[in-house]
């Protein structure tokens, strides 16, 4: 039986589809949703760093433009509510994964799911996956096929084809 199910979550429109399913499979069994997303270390990438641009992100006196929207790179990011310090990376990110996460708690409402959770980590992807599936006990995970990185899955396997390849319990993977 499905208890816990946890989906890794990066904006993609794969991981989209994902989310959609797994709150889908969440609302007909009553299990628990954990969405997780998990923030790459290193520099910022080049798209949020340009996100934050044009976003006014750090700017005082930037013009009130509510009402605009970024992509980045699938995820939409309105503006004026970025962090104030452009040149904190840390912040930029932790902000993106709270509108990945936000985005993804609309979809399991949608979809009428009352048990979710959502978890803001950083660091190696796979491995903190793995963590979760353990820390959570989840026995499905259904997480998208391709993330914003596509052109590094390609040359150095992508994310769910590791978990899919390591995780103990169920997977599922979303086109």
């Amino acid at each position: 039986m499905i208890k816990t199910i946890l989906v890794p979550t990066d904006g993609s429109g794969h991981a989209n589809k994902a989310v959609t399913l797994a709150a889908d499979i969440a609302e007909k069994y009553g299990a628990r949703l954990v969405l997780l997303h998990v923030m790459p270390r290193g520099p910022l990438p080049e798209a949020l760093r340009h996100m934050a641009e044009i976003e006014h992100v750090g700017e005082t006196g930037a013009p009130d433009t509510a009402g605009v929207t970024a992509s980045i790179p699938t995820a939409k990011i309105p503006t004026g509510t970025a962090p104030a310090d452009g040149d904190n990376e840390r912040e930029i990110l932790e902000f993106v994964g709270g509108k990945i996460l936000s985005a993804g708690v609309d979809i399991a409402k949608q979809k009428g799911v009352a048990d979710y959770e959502t978890v803001l980590e950083d660091g190696n992807p796979v491995k903190r996956i793995l963590e979760y599936l353990d820390k959570e006990k989840a026995n499905l995970i259904v997480m998208g096929s391709r993330g914003v990185t596509d052109l590094n899955g390609l040359l150095m396997g992508s994310v769910s084809h590791k978990i899919s390849h390591l995780a103990k319990c169920t997977c599922i993977t979303v086109k």
